[in-house]
């Protein structure tokens, strides 16, 4: 190889590509949130939080999610969809929905765009940079248990679950394989950050479901069948690591089990002894480390306040901190460095 060839094989190695955008993001250079209180961060696990401008109003569930694009975040919380230009540091509104979006989540999409949904109702409201824009779902009066959102494609799984996907921006969809069983009630649907023919699935009673092929055919996992499967995660570091937080009926115990196959078999990892396991903890996985899993707890009965969860499901360790809010329905990693970690709060007094 020339001198020249040499030299731009070595520039190829160290100039970061779109793949990767935590290359061109920065860390959040700020000791106050500037907005209205429903988004802070945390560089401690939630130990400390930084203080907010604005305090959070009730009744108010947000949910964060960064965007591939530079230092970019979208915020739902109340009717109010936000964004953030300057890594979290400070929050301008870009759209009042006529919606109460307590039910909904943000998606993010390819570059600058996100995709607002809710698990109960549509329509979907799209992100693209500064403008909102406002389509039906694939379900006439029925909400969506996961959203993905890649260039030329969006993929949802219906409540029911039934795949739709959707080339032209959720203005048409088409249905894609079959519902894993019939008569089905999904809480919770997670799909393949790597590949989005990998969809793992969490039911009312039955358990958890995954397929390969992108929903032509599906496996029932083993031994949750009977199991009220209430949240999933999965690892964005390794999509053979599963999550799921479901109630044990049988044993009338809530247990976090752990998939290293890809959600085709689970074991107990954690169970309601340890912590405060509810119908639906929250859980976020690590995308940096495949041995790291994130889960909250929080309610405002009696002001008990929140808690923020670190689990290392490989020894057991697990360690909570405790805040004021009401609840943190969401947690988006900072992708520069995902150790410093920007929460959704809820207010519900």
């Amino acid at each position: 190889m020339t001198a020249l060839g040499s030299a731009l094989a070595a520039l190829l190695l160290i100039v970061p590509t779109a793949a990767d955008p935590g290359w061109f993001w920065n860390e959040p250079h700020c000791d106050t949130v500037y907005g209205d209180g429903s988004v802070t961060i945390t560089e401690s696990d939630g130990a400390t939080l930084a203080p907010t401008t604005g305090t959070l109003r009730p009744v108010t569930y947000a949910k964060v999610a960064t965007l591939e694009e530079p230092n970019t975040l979208i915020t739902i919380g109340k009717q109010a969809i936000q964004r953030s230009n300057d890594a979290g540091c400070s929050w301008q509104l870009l759209d009042k929905s006529p919606d109460d979006l307590s039910t909904y989540d943000v998606q993010p999409g390819p570059g600058d765009s996100a995709y607002v949904y809710s698990v109960n109702d549509q329509p979907i409201h799209r992100v693209h940079g500064a403008q909102v824009s406002t389509v039906a779902g694939p379900v006439d009066g029925g909400g969506l248990a996961a959203l993905d959102a890649r260039p030329g494609r969006l993929r949802a799984v219906a409540d029911d679950g039934q795949l739709y996907d959707s080339s032209n921006d959720g203005v048409t969809w088409q249905r894609v394989g079959v519902p894993a069983a019939r008569d089905l009630f999904l809480y919770d649907a997670v799909v393949d950050p790597r590949n989005p023919d990998h969809i793992v699935i969490g039911v009312m009673s039955d358990g958890v479901y995954v397929t390969y092929d992108g929903g032509r055919t599906w496996t029932r996992s083993r031994p949750v069948e009977r199991v009220n499967a209430f949240s999933l995660a999965i690892s964005p570091a390794d999509p053979s690591k599963v999550w799921m937080e479901g109630y044990d009926r049988d044993r009338s115990t809530r247990f976090i089990w752990e998939s290293t196959d890809g959600g085709l078999k689970f074991r107990e990892v954690l169970d309601q002894s340890r912590a405060d396991l509810i119908n639906g903890n929250h859980m976020w996985a690590s995308p940096a480390d495949p041995d790291l899993l994130y889960f909250s707890y929080g309610t405002s009965f009696a002001n008990y306040g929140a808690d923020l969860y670190r689990f290392r499901p490989s020894t057991g360790e697990l360690t909570k901190n405790h805040n004021r809010n009401d609840g943190i329905p969401s947690l988006a990693f900072n992708p520069a460095d995902p150790k410093i970690l920007y929460l959704g709060l809820a207010e519900e007094r």
